[in-house]
């Protein structure tokens, strides 16, 4: 798939699947674009939609949650 291809792939996504309006498919783009990833794959496996508030600041704003330790030593 051509670079072209895969932009109007990926709007066409943005439109018809997540409804996003013209700002929040640029950002949607700019960030697909940076990871080298299509918007289908960065959607299907980094973006969630939670049912609940607690839900959402459990998974996204508590610090610990999936916090990775970096470490050489054992």
């Amino acid at each position: 798939m051509t670079k072209e291809d895969q932009l109007i792939a990926d709007i066409a996504f943005c439109v018809d699947d997540l409804e996003l309006n013209d700002e929040q498919i640029g950002h949607f783009i700019r960030a697909s674009e940076e990871l080298g990833v299509s918007c289908q794959y960065f959607a299907k496996e980094f973006v969630f939609k939670t049912d609940t508030l607690e839900e959402f600041e459990r998974l996204h704003l508590d610090p610990d949650y999936l916090k990775i330790k970096w470490r050489l030593d054992s």
